[in-house]
């Protein structure tokens, strides 16, 4: 029996609890009035043979559980049969409201007495016409009795069946028969007509159970009763747990790592009461009734935890998941759009998930979620669309202001929801017209007229606003090909007619260069940001140039260019071969003289003659080298060989007539004679000179130095 209502409390505590956790994404609890029929009528208390029961203890226990459940938005009405002998007239003895708190609603529930009776069927019907005229999201019908209703004072029998086939699809109805002879109904859960029947007192408190889990759609963690252990896959943002046992104490939560997490309140005790007839003072409440409640709200990652607790027979956890509401967008091409703070216009696939509260990390599909239905609203520009979008769906959004209303529903009634509101952006396109293309006639002195070209230009398609024009950045022009002409274009300019461009072509120097000017083409190219917006555009236009000037004028630059170009390629040639002869490589610039006595006795010498280069023939082309020549040093008559270049780096000599019949002086042992006209040689001429009794012997390729 304390299993049973552990359960029964434990889910119907763990219903109420579910609230948002966060402002940008709202939970959204159903406000719901529940109409509960409550049979205090004599058989609840004594059975055949004048047995005393406890089921109106069982019963009472269940109501305050009721009481102790409701969610702000919830009231609960309790029609206490007894109240309805004659007529309908009465209202609910008792009404409860959530935002009065637990403790009050248990305490009317506990604190209220009775007289039990019979069991007529007005009580029935007065608690569904009040229902039929509630405003709420969920309407119950609770019928609780353990016998078969009676029409007014009679015994006749009351087609309960028929009665509730007129009711309306918004109200929902659990009926539960109490006892082996309980009247049942038919049950239609395709109208939200359930019922279910209890023999026994373990029955009851099973089925009492159940109708808490389907009204108040409760969810339960599985308890490793043993170990106390519990474990989930999502984050949780509060956990509820419900521990029965006459001496219980919940110390908190453990996480794996042996952090102890205390319960956000005093945990609430749940208790017995005694009879509340006053002609069945005698009955006696099962006095095992007894628990305790503590709720938990921190940041559960998902996880293994263990529940600290004692003196516990049963234990049960309900939870309330950490979540909220995404919306994923990709485009046509299948990536997904990672900044919606800049959404461009156009056409998406819409996904949904659900992510931790508070942050973006994704969370994957759980049991503990259920079954999860994802819908959005767009609203784009202030029009709302009129189709509820689902995963996978296409959405078309145009630029302006697009605001995304995502709800996704869980756990049957559990359901997060959130605006999503973004400045979605169009990317641009600029054309251009040409509204005046003059002709330009190029003159001496640079262009006849300078009229300006001007440009219409249009934004998609449209007029400029003042706003757009003041923030349209110019276009860059490009003047297209290779010329021989130079030929610039100013800057684009703004006019004061707003679309209006101007620009025109302009000479350097404001004179034109050589080279004959003709149509030019050009290219305007507008690229630029504008916020998260590109705004681009092109033309290609043609510059109409026409050249007067004379031929001498147009290539004037072409043959001074050229003529340059010719006359260092003409001096480049006086230095080759071709052109210009080069004295001997060998020749070295202090050649060995050799001198050798003539009478026995002296010793030999060598002194040191110089060949000194003529520098002007060096540096200059298409002039041969020329060279002078000291074979001989401090002896008279003997001139300086002058030597110039000729083909194959040979030489000549220049002051031939200086050596004529100088018998003394030879060049490869041959004296220079009257009839000689020229004397060539290479650089290994052999010098001698034959005097003052000495011989003088030197060889202009041979250096002092190696010797």
């Amino acid at each position: 029996m304390k299993k049973v209502y552990s359960i029964l409390i434990a889910f119907i505590i763990a219903a109420t609890s579910l609230l948002p956790l966060h402002a940008e994404n709202v939970t959204n609890a159903p406000s719901r009035v529940i109409n509960i029929v409550y049979d205090d009528s004599g058989s609840m208390y004594i059975g055949d043979n004048d047995v005393l029961l406890d089921t109106w203890c069982q019963a009472k226990y269940s109501m305050e559980v009721f009481a102790a459940m409701l969610g702000d938005k919830d009231t609960m009405n309790v029609y206490y049969i007894s109240d309805y002998v004659n007529d309908t007239s009465a209202g609910p003895r008792i009404s409860l409201n959530g935002k009065d708190g637990a403790a009050t609603n248990v305490a009317k529930i506990h604190n209220e007495k009775t007289h039990a009776v019979s069991t007529p069927f007005n009580a029935v019907m007065k608690a569904y016409s009040d229902l039929v005229g509630t405003k709420a999201d969920d309407k119950w019908l609770v019928i609780l009795t353990d016998g078969a209703f009676q029409e007014g004072n009679s015994d006749a029998a009351v087609d309960v069946d028929g009665y509730l086939a007129q009711k309306p699809a918004d109200i929902k109805v659990m009926f539960l028969g109490i006892g082996k002879d309980a009247q049942g109904i038919q049950e239609k859960q395709d109208q939200n007509i359930f019922c279910v029947r209890a023999s026994t007192s373990n029955q009851i408190l099973t089925n009492i159970t159940d109708i808490c889990t389907r009204v108040f759609n409760s969810n339960k963690l599985e308890v490793n009763t043993a170990q106390k252990d519990i474990s989930f896959d999502i984050p949780m943002g509060e956990l509820i747990v419900f521990a029965q046992g006459a001496n219980v104490e919940i110390n908190g939560i453990k996480k794996e790592d042996g952090t102890l997490i205390k319960s956000s309140l005093t945990p609430v005790e749940v208790k017995y009461s005694a009879s509340d007839a006053d002609n069945y003072q005698s009955n006696q409440p099962e006095l095992s009734l007894l628990g305790k409640i503590a709720t938990f709200k921190d940041d559960f990652d998902p996880g293994k935890y263990t529940i600290d607790v004692s003196g516990a027979e049963t234990i049960e956890v309900y939870y309330k998941p950490n979540v909220e509401v995404a919306a994923y967008l990709t485009d046509d091409e299948g990536n997904s759009v990672s900044d919606l703070s800049a959404l461009s216009a156009g056409t998406y696939k819409i996904n949904f998930g659900f992510v931790k509260g508070g942050t973006s990390e994704p969370v994957e599909q759980s049991k503990l979620l259920g079954k999860i239905n994802y819908s959005a609203v767009v609203t784009n520009n202030d029009v709302k669309q009129e189709k509820v979008y689902s995963g996978g769906d296409k959405i078309s959004i145009e630029e302006g202001q697009l605001q995304i209303d995502v709800k996704a529903s869980y756990l049957d009634y559990n359901s997060v929801s959130t605006a999503l509101n973004y400045t979605v952006y169009k990317d641009k396109t600029i054309t251009y017209t040409l509204l005046n293309n003059p002709n330009y006639e190029v003159i001496d002195n640079g262009f006849e007229k300078d009229d300006d070209i001007t440009i219409q230009a249009q934004i998609d398609g449209h007029e400029f606003t003042q706003e757009q024009w003041d923030e349209l950045e110019v276009p860059m022009i490009d003047l297209a090909g290779d010329h021989d002409y130079r030929l610039e274009m100013s800057q684009v300019e703004k006019t004061e007619q707003i679309g209006v461009l101007k620009m025109k072509p302009v000479l350097p120097d404001g004179k034109p260069t050589g080279g004959q000017y003709s149509d030019t083409d050009y290219k305007l190219v507008s690229r630029q940001k504008v916020g998260e917006e590109a705004w681009i555009g092109s033309m290609d236009g043609t510059l109409k140039v026409h050249d007067s000037r004379s031929w001498f004028m147009q290539y004037l630059d072409k043959i001074i260019k050229y003529s340059i170009i010719g006359l260092i390629i003409f001096m480049l040639l006086g230095y080759t071969p071709l052109f210009k002869n080069y004295l001997p490589k060998s020749l070295q610039s202090r050649p060995l003289i050799e001198c050798e006595p003539d009478e026995p006795g002296q010793d030999p010498k060598m002194r040191t003659g110089t060949i000194t280069k003529v520098w002007w023939t060096y540096v200059f082309p298409f002039l041969d080298h020329r060279a002078v020549i000291e074979y001989v040093t401090g002896v008279s008559g003997c001139p300086n060989l002058k030597v110039k270049a000729i083909k194959r780096r040979r030489m000549t000599f220049k002051n031939l007539r200086e050596f004529e019949n100088k018998d003394y002086i030879t060049f490869d042992g041959k004296s220079i004679e009257k009839e000689d006209r020229k004397f060539e040689t290479g650089g290994g001429v052999s010098i001698v000179v034959y005097k003052d009794g000495w011989t003088y012997t030197c060889s202009p390729n041979k250096s002092r130095s190696r010797s």
